[in-house]
């Protein structure tokens, strides 16, 4: 039986593995090395200048190696020496070739296919590329509608592309479609309106519903399905589907019949996901928005009544359970009525409900009190202290004094007001409170003012002639 693990090294994935604690770091160690190639056709580069690569991210990072590779490596702190040891690892595990260059004696480091594999398959998984959806159906249409161009190898140059294509779009649709079980799931994690207000924005900044809106409004395939459909109906014919078998056995070796099954399931397939598979696919994803939209607003519902008081119902429940206990029990109520409602599971009940019925309080005995007369100078001083009490430095007088005060021509700009300290954001705020009942008419406008501090909202007031 051919299988992987046949044409890569036996450790090759143990650097990943769950017990391997730099796993982490070997990958992105391997991502680096991987673009120092970028511009060398060879995958061919100095041994020097990858352990050089590779010393000066541990350092910049202050990254150590853990677990079995440090008791491998020893004490060593040179980083020079820790690179070295990784590119040994490297090589063990089949990610990293080194040679000796027969010219110069400079020993070289090759990746080969499995590394380079790797590598790009850790880079897809870190920074996925997003695939645009009706540029896979331009291709296909053009393909197909450009024959002449593959009649030499239509299964290489024709078919094989085309299916090729359908298979790609179709899967980068059930990544779309996946993506969004996501962003439901969190949703339904969100705790309070604030993070459940962020969630909404981030979904409308998203990728994945720009990627969808894209979609939605360059609906191509709907241009080009029946023409798509047509040409792929016709290589069934007599002329386009012999050469399609003949190309299919030169390429693949195998029986006429064999050819001939494989050209009807490509072209099957093409055709089917062109007109049903695609239909559902968007459908389902559809499907998935409205719930998102759905939970949103049920989740912003129970959210918005958390923690609201019922306290008229578990008062009347408690009341009945209550007086089945004698004085002894009583003082064990709070613990008991915890377990019995499971206070902690329930989002509609909050302790400060769970409180014991009030009694009506009846009167027991008349309640007499001495009454002593003050002095002159106690009364002056309770009263001072009563105005200094009751003194409010915001109040509607005080707020017609400060306009008028702030008054030009009977017109006031709040840029022209001071915001350098708390009091002044409070006066400005309460003298627009007052502003009409001390005949004055406010327009609020759109942006803001701002000091080093403080942000209120940009308004005027002008005097109102008719008050």
């Amino acid at each position: 039986m051919h299988s992987v693990f046949n044409v890569i090294p036996g450790d090759f994935f143990t650097i990943l593995g769950s017990k391997n604690r730099n796993q982490a770091v070997y990958s992105e160690l391997l991502l680096k090395i991987y673009n120092l190639f970028d511009n060398e056709i060879s995958y061919r580069i100095l041994r020097d200048i990858v352990r050089d690569t590779i010393a000066a991210y541990l350092l910049e990072n202050h990254i150590e190696i853990q677990g079995e590779d440090a008791t491998e490596l020893g004490l060593e702190s040179d980083w020079n020496i820790k690179a070295n040891f990784i590119i040994r690892r490297f090589v063990q595990a089949g990610w990293l070739e080194e040679e000796t260059d027969d010219t110069t004696l400079e020993k070289t480091i090759v990746m080969p296919d499995n590394g380079i594999a790797l590598a790009q398959f850790i880079e897809k998984l870190k920074r996925p590329t997003r695939l645009e959806f009706s540029v896979s159906i331009n291709t296909i249409f053009n393909t197909l509608e450009h024959w002449a161009q593959g009649e030499q190898n239509p299964y290489k140059l024709i078919l094989t592309p085309v299916y090729d294509e359908a298979r790609k779009l179709s899967s980068a649709l059930k990544k779309l479609a996946t993506s969004i079980k996501k962003i439901i799931e969190g949703m339904l994690r969100e705790g309070s309106l604030v993070s459940l207000t962020e969630n909404i924005i981030k979904y409308c900044d998203g990728d994945f519903i720009k990627e969808y809106s894209r979609l939605v409004q360059q609906q191509n395939i709907h241009l080009y399905r029946e023409k798509i459909s047509r040409r792929l109906e016709e290589f069934k014919g007599i002329g386009f589907f012999g050469s399609l078998t003949q190309s299919v056995m030169d390429e693949e070796g195998c029986s006429r019949s064999a050819a001939e099954d494989k050209v009807v399931r490509m072209l099957d397939s093409t055709r089917r996901f062109i007109h049903d598979d695609y239909n559902k696919i968007m459908k389902r994803i559809k499907d998935q928005i409205n719930a998102y939209i759905k939970i949103a607003v049920a989740r912003e519902r129970i959210l918005r009544n958390k923690g609201k008081d019922n306290r008229g119902n578990v008062e009347e429940t408690i009341r009945y359970l209550v007086q089945n206990f004698d004085e002894d029990k009583l003082n064990k109520i709070d613990e008991e009525i915890q377990y019995l409602f499971h206070i902690h599971d329930y989002e509609f009940v909050d302790r400060t409900s769970l409180q014991y019925p009030h009694k009506n309080q009846s009167i027991q005995s008349n309640i007499e009190a001495d009454v002593i007369e003050m002095s002159v100078e106690e009364r002056e001083r309770q009263k001072r202290q009563l105005q200094n009490e009751s003194y409010n430095p915001y109040s509607k007088e005080l707020m017609k004094k400060f306009l008028d005060s702030q008054s030009v021509n009977g017109k006031i700009d709040s840029l022209n007001l001071s915001l350098n300290e708390k009091k002044d954001v409070l006066a400005s705020m309460a003298a627009v409170t007052y502003a009409r009942e001390n005949g004055y008419l406010i327009e609020i406008d759109e942006d803001f003012v701002e000091s080093d501090e403080f942000k209120i909202r940009h308004w005027r007031a002008k005097k109102d002639v008719n008050n």
